[in-house]
């Protein structure tokens, strides 16, 4: 008679040949398929990323450009004084235009432009101030020129203006000023001063045809 082993020890031995592996310990292949799909995961991610960087761009806001000649216009048919704006074929991009009639009965208007440079600039005027209104005029100019102080004068066709530099927060800010018959023309902005005197030059009488 051969020997023979108990059944129970049989049993034992065929239930630990198919016992899993212990918790924590992930066959090589388990493994293999888990990094395959992290690396899927990941093209797919790189895919959508490069998407929606080409196809959606971010870019800076673009600047608001408004139509200025308009509120020359207005100006021309509202104020009691010589309007004085640039030609109309004036390329600098303007981002405002307005006219403001004034409590006191003056006419006030305006329109912003930026230079070549992405400066601010500006060309205002306000008129005609009567002979008693000089704490108006010195308000209205402090406001505007950012309470600027006059340092010297420049000639612009044939005529003098001030040169004025305000305060420089939140930039700078410089001004030319010209005075004429209780009218005030003033051209300001953060632009340097041959940015604001090619503003100034470029200004001509304009009329209702212009």
């Amino acid at each position: 008679m051969g020997h023979h082993r108990p059944v129970t020890e049989e049993v034992s031995q065929q239930a630990t040949e198919a016992e899993p592996p212990p918790a924590g310990r992930v066959s090589s292949r388990g493994r293999a398929l888990g990094i395959d799909m992290v690396r899927s995961m990941g093209l797919v991610a790189l895919v959508l990323i490069g998407w929606l960087v080409f196809a959606h761009p971010r870019t800076p806001d673009p600047v608001h450009v408004v139509a200025w000649r308009p509120a020359v216009q207005s100006a021309v048919a509202t104020a009691d004084y010589g309007v004085l704006a640039p030609p109309g074929s004036w390329s600098w991009r303007a981002t405002s235009a307005r006219i403001e009639p004034q409590p006191d009965g003056t006419i006030a208007w305006r329109v912003g432009f930026l230079t070549p440079d992405d400066e601010y600039s500006a060309v205002l005027q306000r008129g005609v101030f009567p002979e008693q209104a000089t704490g108006s005029v010195n308000d209205w100019l402090g406001t505007e020129t950012r309470q600027g102080v006059a340092e010297g004068t420049v000639e612009i066709n044939g005529s003098e203006w001030t040169r004025m530099v305000g305060d420089p927060q939140p930039d700078e800010r410089r001004s030319l000023v010209h005075s004429e018959a209780g009218t005030l023309t003033v051209v300001t902005g953060s632009a340097d001063w041959a940015e604001l005197q090619a503003l100034a030059t470029s200004l001509v009488p304009r009329g209702s045809a212009d």
